[in-house]
């Protein structure tokens, strides 16, 4: 295997829009084996610099339900307790993209919608994205 296949931490971060400032900051997670069993997933920094430095908490919306998970204080922040749990209940797989939009920012939590699309995969060589 081609180590830059198999990379174990995969991420890519995209806009649906170049207007970033005027629409809701968006960012994009191809779900890797890390991702799916770990409490650890890293926030791009082009989405925590919207957010309260002291804010530890995110609340994600999905399919009519919500999940508290801890965020990460610190320069490079992250999901931490609670990610696995949100991947768990929604049976995300290696392969699928989670969509994750910021739509509300409190002194307490932020908001996130999110959206899990794909059919995964169990190929152990699919090549992705550093």
């Amino acid at each position: 295997i081609d180590a830059s296949h198999s990379t174990k931490r995969a991420l890519t971060y995209s806009s649906t829009s170049d207007d970033e400032e005027e629409s809701h900051p968006i960012f994009e997670v191809v779900m890797t084996d890390s991702y799916i069993n770990y409490d650890d997933l890293y926030i791009p920094r082009k989405i925590y610099k919207h957010l309260p430095p002291t804010v530890e908490t995110a609340l994600l919306h999905y399919r009519g339900k919500e999940w508290f998970v801890s965020i990460s204080i610190g320069d490079r922040r992250r999901f931490k307790e609670g990610w696995k749990l949100f991947v768990l209940d929604n049976y995300a797989k290696r392969g699928f993209v989670v969509k994750f939009t910021l739509v509300d920012i409190s002194s307490l939590y932020v908001d996130f919608n999110v959206e899990v699309n794909g059919e995964g995969t169990l190929d152990r060589n699919t090549v992705e994205i550093d």
